[in-house]
């Protein structure tokens, strides 16, 4: 049994708990930042304080995925992860917002724990494999997603169409580059933790990151979030599989490829269901009383 590929997948539950439960932190209190300069007087620093907090833990969350990418070999994998988050965010709905769980939520919960599960077991009994890629191969890929996903925001914002699921879909494309790319970095420096900050790739990793959470911040604002939180993870599991097959020449067998499949239809479930309840008590909280 490959014990580092459990690991890995431990890891990036972790990181994909921390991603998820943060942004529903920052949903919360994402209002607060159309206050302006007047976010930081006292009235406003309890809210800005709670939406900091959710910015930091979705920044926290790097450095487990960072492990659990050298311990498993496997972005797709650690990117699949993030169905066990969704179910974070569910408990964070019910704890935090007092919501309770419905149909809905216990499928997609079932989902995601039956295909999370079985894809650990299988890839834990994998032998890892070499990875190898070419740098320009992998700059045109990537250059081509940003400015697809670039022009379909600029047309979406214009267009004030589809604005919440653009902006989704472009956020979770820049998180599933921002592990693929963290994890090009593992492989150039062999799988060294350490060695890999002597890359550029880590640092591109870092800037995708943050540029995820700008464009999250933009979809939350002025889309809905049952839109925004379903795009952004669907993107965030299906960018690195795609990478993997064009970069890495690895295409996942058939039984990976369904149980990956059972994951993000576990996520659509769980991130509607969530995202409309936040929805419903921010709407809640912002009419006057």
């Amino acid at each position: 049994m490959n014990v580092e590929f459990l690991g890995g997948v431990l890891l990036a539950i972790l990181a994909a708990l921390l991603l998820n439960v943060g942004k529903g932190v920052q949903k919360l209190k994402v209002h607060v930042l159309l206050q302006g300069r007047s976010m930081f007087a006292r009235r406003h620093r309890w809210d800005l304080g709670i939406w900091l907090l959710g910015v930091l833990m979705t920044a926290g969350a790097a450095v487990p995925y960072s492990m659990g990418l050298m311990l498993s070999k496997s972005p797709s994998t650690v990117s699949a992860m993030t169905g066990v988050g969704l179910i974070g965010l569910s408990l964070f709905a019910v704890l935090v917002i007092g919501e309770k769980l419905r149909l809905r939520d216990w499928t997609g919960i079932s989902l995601v724990v039956l295909g999370t599960s079985i894809l650990a077991y299988l890839g834990a009994g994998e032998e890892s494999q070499a990875r190898q890629f070419a740098d320009r191969s992998l700059v045109m890929t990537v250059v081509a997603l940003v400015l697809a996903a670039s022009a379909a925001c600029v047309a979406a914002f214009r267009l004030r169409k589809l604005h919440g699921m653009t902006f989704g879909l472009s956020a979770g494309l820049s998180i599933g580059l921002a592990i693929f790319i963290a994890d090009a970095g593992l492989v150039r420096s062999g799988d060294s933790l350490a060695g890999q900050f002597a890359t550029p790739y880590p640092y591109v990793a870092i800037l995708f990151a943050i540029a995820a959470l700008a464009v999250t911040q933009v979809g939350f604002l002025r889309g809905r979030a049952v839109e925004v939180v379903p795009s952004v993870n669907a993107a965030v599991i299906l960018t690195p599989l795609i990478l993997e097959a064009v970069i890495y020449r690895k295409l996942p067998g058939l039984a990976s490829f369904l149980l990956v499949l059972v994951i993000v239809i576990g996520v659509l479930f769980l991130s509607t269901s969530a995202a409309a309840e936040m929805e419903l008590k921010a709407g809640e909280r912002s009419v006057p009383t």
